[in-house]
């Protein structure tokens, strides 16, 4: 994953939770709904197959998917399949390995013909010349053209991403300053991040001035999806006061005040003015 993305993004391009045919019409944000490949891919079955094409609007060729995909997870491969194939990634040779979101690769003696992106169940999505259009496949039918998979995304990234996913899903929760852990009908902001890192077997302490010993400094010029950052509040006595989570693009998500959890820019207003650190607890 990017440095400072996912979606100055993760690809899940955010910022503002917005639709996929939102995304599609646009570059790629940090978080939207379905935020990953399986549902990425999942949602191009039927556009038109172009050879040397990319796009919504004009369709796409094998690794043009590939690329496509990736990029709305602002992650960035090479455009040709013959370079996708080589990339420095997990390098998986065995067909019953693969996991959702690995890119399969099929062709003859390390040269690739054909690609798609698994999406389980034994099946993968491809941008089909025969079929002109994207396409779900059956894996047996090509089981025997199989010559390797990458994986794109490391464990680390699938969380960050993931992370994203169960946040959006209490978008609106109303916030209670000291609210109880442990339940979901309201979150302050430091319930809300040990929450959804709970989540994924991230423990973090109570208080956000607590949560900013967690983990290693990260300057904000290189924050990643995933990492929290810190502000004062107008009641913390110019000390931290305030947690979110960055998700890319210069958005975080947190709650704080009216509306609840929310998306929020940390590039400019209050939030930019009162930024204090981040901290990686993911690495």
């Amino acid at each position: 994953m990017t440095k400072g993305s996912m979606l100055r993004a993760a690809g899940i391009t955010v910022v503002m939770a917005v639709t996929l045919s939102g995304v599609m019409a646009g570059s790629a944000y940090a978080a939207y709904d379905d935020m990953d490949a399986v549902s990425l891919s999942k949602k191009l079955v039927g556009k038109d197959y172009a050879a040397g094409q990319e796009t919504i609007a004009k369709g796409f060729d094998a690794s043009g998917l590939n690329y496509y995909v990736y990029k709305m997870l602002d992650y960035k491969m090479p455009r040709t399949l013959n370079d996708q194939f080589n990339m420095n990634k997990l390098l998986i040779k065995s067909l019953s390995s693969v996991i959702e979101g690995d890119v399969l690769f099929f062709g003859k003696d390390n040269t690739p013909s054909s690609s798609g992106i698994y999406i389980g169940n034994d099946k993968l999505v491809m941008a089909s010349k025969s079929k002109d259009e994207v396409v779900t496949y059956s894996v047996n039918t090509f089981r025997s053209e199989f010559i390797g998979a990458r994986r794109i995304l490391s464990a680390n990234d699938q969380v960050r991403a993931k992370l994203v996913l169960e946040a959006q899903k209490y978008l609106g929760t109303p916030y209670v300053f000291g609210a109880k852990y442990g339940q979901t009908q309201t979150f302050d902001c430091s319930s809300f991040m040990k929450w959804i890192f709970a989540k994924y077997d991230i423990s973090l302490p109570r208080v956000s001035r607590d949560q900013a010993l967690e983990g290693k400094f990260i300057s904000k010029s290189n924050l990643d999806t995933g990492d929290l950052v810190f502000f004062t509040t107008k009641d913390s006595n110019g000390k931290i006061g305030h947690v979110g989570m960055y998700i890319g693009d210069g958005m975080m998500v947190h709650t704080y005040g009216e509306g609840g959890v929310k998306y929020s820019t940390i590039d400019s207003g209050w939030w930019k003015d009162h930024y204090v650190t981040a901290r990686r607890v993911i690495d």
